[in-house]
């Protein structure tokens, strides 16, 4: 069982993919269990900005940052 406040990596993994249907997402866990790093290649980054594409997957991590997840690395690619 996990600790309050907690979140795994296959967790995150399954916020960004049901934000982003059909992305391919990539989630591990560095310096800590509450440092993450995530890359994250969707079709629907195509004609956005970097920071628009952030953005994405942020919202799909609502209530996380901040609390759950202390850091996020992320990258982000489009889809081919």
């Amino acid at each position: 069982m996990r600790e309050p406040n907690t979140v795994s990596p296959s967790e995150v993994r399954q916020r960004i993919e049901y934000a982003l249907p059909g992305a391919e997402v990539k989630v591990e866990t560095f310096r800590g269990d509450d440092h993450f790093q995530a890359e994250v290649r969707a079709e629907q980054f195509r004609g956005k900005s970097l920071v628009q594409q952030h953005r994405l997957v942020y919202e799909a991590l609502d209530g996380l940052l901040g609390d759950a997840m202390h850091a996020l690395a992320l990258k982000t690619k489009i889809k081919e």
